[in-house]
């Protein structure tokens, strides 16, 4: 259906989406600018010259400071001491470019000056949509990036991705409203959902992400009597890599979702943070590794690509940050979407939360601007494969610890069992396995399915208490093992939609553990895995 669509038309109108709050809002909340030469004496602004700091100087890691093919962590760091430390030690020559770069930013620009930004505008109020030397660099991105299928889709800075979802929720849903989303899905989206009174409703995943079938059969099902509230009207879900899961949903998976979402008038809130942290290849052992060759624009363009490609209505609000690709201390991001709904965005922003950092915007505004797009493709990149090399890592040491097969010969899944060389018996070993995961499809996590069905106490505590009493005891007493010995792992069911009892009503059994890969060294991933498959080991004995 989406993807016969050739021409690019306007957003259509999606205003009776709005909730309460977003229609009491004004159109506009403060007066407009000041024709040009006019003595403004209308806003409480302080006087610029009574800003206490000078400049700014930033010392930055240049794009290609990370390599294509790492094959372990920098030993000595990455900026100018690691670079002598490197020279000194052997690791490189004298001749080799240091990997990092320089940049001022000013009290005030002068006509010769290479910067962008000056602290004059970054101290000061700055407009909501923000200082636009950033503005114009983020639609320039989202244009040759994601590509949207209609017209007048706008960009708008924001506070960053939790603040965002946040806003989202008050400017389409009223208290007692209905969210869907995964079976699993981000717990802080989740909290916010439900702070805010509204309700968050599973639909089924599978390897190429959120079930558009079983999208469909909710919708087409759906009672309010029975549900207790109106059929959802938004879909949240992370368009890129997952968390918990690590899965990537697939580009027909999001044609399919679209397609749904237009039969059935939804506006789907794409939250995507580790968009850019999509691995090179599945993992493999590291006999069979290979590095594709291509280049950066060819490795942007092979992106499964945003929601928004397939947007041809302007039912999609994408959500991005640099917090991933910068620092999440920033608190910096930015929303992609249809001109109403943005604009409702803007507004309630100026009401509500204000203008995101003036520094962070000048700092990372020119960042980028010394990047510019090459130069941040290649840093993403960069990135990318330091996460990969770590999600390698984490799985490498899984493997050594247990004995880990394929599921079948058509799932990516790997089941693990004791090792055959183990305490357990060889009985055991073959035939009770422990655990399964779906090897990351990039971004931070491995999501650790636990087989509590075959812990030698769960049919009896199941039978003496119930299913969901039996993996809330059992399961507390894996992660405080873990724990104590010395490694922690984040618990899955605090990214459950669904309770404990509903879950275990629909045969849910297992239960499922969060690891995350993305700091430490590689001892401290191998020693943490080591670890975790000597209690897993332990506990089902």
């Amino acid at each position: 259906m989406s993807e016969k669509r050739n021409e690019k038309r306007n957003a259509v109108d999606l205003s009776h989406h709005l909730s309460d709050i977003a229609k009491a809002l004004p159109t506009q909340t403060f007066p407009s600018a000041p024709p040009p030469g006019a003595i403004s004496l209308d806003g409480g602004v302080p006087d610029t010259e009574y800003f206490p700091i000078e400049s700014i100087t930033v010392e930055y890691l240049k794009p290609s400071a990370f390599p294509l093919k790492p094959t372990d962590a920098l030993p000595h760091g990455t900026g100018v001491l690691g670079w002598i430390a490197n020279v000194l030690t052997g690791k490189g020559s004298r001749t080799t470019e240091a990997p990092t770069g320089q940049f001022v930013i000013p009290r005030r620009l002068q006509a010769n000056d290479e910067s962008q930004f000056e602290l004059k505008s970054a101290l000061q109020y700055t407009p909501i949509t923000g200082i636009p030397a950033i503005e114009n660099t983020i639609r320039d991105w989202v244009a040759r990036v994601h590509k949207p299928a209609y017209n007048d889709c706008k960009t708008l800075i924001d506070l960053g991705a939790s603040c965002a979802w946040s806003s989202c929720l008050t400017i389409l849903l009223n208290p007692g409203d209905s969210f869907i989303t995964d079976r699993y899905a981000y717990n802080a989206a989740l909290l916010q959902g439900r702070a805010k009174g509204m309700i968050p409703v599973a639909v089924g995943t599978d390897m190429d992400g959120l079930s558009a079938i079983d999208l469909e059969r909710v919708l087409a099902s759906w009672d309010e009597k029975t549900r207790g509230s109106k059929r959802p009207r938004v879909i949240y879900t992370q368009g890129g890599i997952q968390n918990p899961t690590g899965l990537l949903i697939s580009a027909q998976r999001k044609k399919d979702i679209y397609d749904v979402a237009v039969r059935y008038d939804l506006i789907i809130v794409e939250d995507d943070p580790y968009y850019f942290q999509q691995a090179s290849a599945p993992y493999s052992s590291s006999a069979a590794r290979v590095t594709k060759k291509q280049t950066d624009e060819e490795w942007l363009d092979g992106l499964v690509p945003s929601f928004l490609q397939f947007d041809y209505e302007g039912r999609v609000v994408r959500l991005d940050t640099f917090s991933k690709s910068v620092g999440p201390g920033g608190r910096l991001g930015y929303y992609t979407g249809s001109p109403l709904l943005l604009a409702k965005l803007g507004i309630l922003h100026q009401a509500f939360i204000t203008f995101p950092s003036g520094f962070s915007q000048a700092i990372i505004g020119e960042l980028l601007h010394r990047y510019q797009t090459e130069g941040f493709t290649r840093w993403l990149r960069g990135l990318t494969g330091q996460y990969e090399m770590r999600r390698n890592w984490a799985i490498d040491a899984i493997h050594k610890a247990m004995d880990v097969k394929p599921r079948d010969n058509w799932s990516r899944a790997l089941t693990a069992y004791v090792r055959t060389d183990g305490q357990m018996t060889e009985k055991f070993a073959r035939t009770t396995s422990l655990m399964s995961f779906v090897p990351p499809d990039g971004g931070m996590f491995i999501w650790f399915n636990i087989h509590l069905h075959n812990h030698p106490r769960y049919k009896q505590l199941s039978q003496q208490t119930s299913p969901a009493a039996a993996k809330n005891q059992l399961s507390t007493e894996l992660w405080t093992t873990m724990v104590n010995e010395g490694v922690v792992f984040r618990r899955g069911e605090l990214f459950a939609v669904q309770d404990d009892e509903e879950r275990a009503e629909q045969g849910e059994e297992d239960v499922f553990l969060r690891a995350s890969y993305s700091s430490g060294t590689k001892e401290d991933l191998e020693k943490g895995m080591n670890i975790f498959a000597a209690v897993l080991v332990k506990f089902f004995q």
